[in-house]
């Protein structure tokens, strides 16, 4: 449904996501081979709102690293939930790697120069999409999500430098609540 996209504006154009990204699930670990160090499982727990929560960290053993070389995760790549509180996404930094994406978790990359993954990572975030995550999804104990709706999902894409003017605005009104923040603690 893109009944929201009323009038696009010169120079945006709408697009399928796998047009302009990769988006990739993980693997389903085995939590009876994990191991006290080596490549981090970044599981769905792990993928909170902007940020990665560490605090269980899960490993698998290097010398798996062939065999799992598919889900190894690289610096910046964005991630998603897609179970239980679906749409969650957050970047994963050089200070979780080397790490390796597990399953119902989905790994979003950029392959064209007409997107910012940064511009994508507030899209994700609006209510817009959200909303449309939450109607799409699927499953009775909890929400599901597929790769699949996410691939063919829809956005209407303002060119590149417009993307970037939105993500510097975002990121001067973040500074500013951070500061308020700030003085009432």
């Amino acid at each position: 449904d893109n009944s929201h996209y009323k009038n696009i504006p010169d120079g945006w154009w709408l697009c399928r996501l796998n047009d302009i990204v990769t988006i990739s699930n993980g693997f389903a670990f085995r939590s009876s081979q994990y191991v006290n160090s080596g490549i981090r499982i970044i599981r769905i727990t792990n993928v909170q709102d902007g940020k990665i929560d560490d605090s269980t960290p899960k490993y698998y053993p290097t010398s798996s690293y062939d065999d799992i070389k598919e889900f190894i995760l690289k610096e910046d790549d964005l991630l998603m939930s897609l179970t239980g509180n679906v749409g969650r996404v957050c970047f994963i930094s050089k200070q979780y790697l080397p790490a390796a994406l597990n399953q119902r978790v989905a790994c979003i990359r950029g392959i064209s120069d007409m997107i910012s993954v940064k511009y994508l990572y507030y899209y994700f975030q609006s209510r817009v999409f959200l909303a449309q995550c939450f109607a799409s999804g699927r499953g009775i104990a909890q929400t599901n999500i597929s790769t699949e709706w996410l691939k063919h999902h829809v956005i209407c894409l303002p060119p590149i430098s417009e993307q970037e003017r939105i993500i510097d605005k975002i990121n001067i009104i973040f500074n500013y609540i951070d500061k308020i923040i700030e003085q009432l603690t």
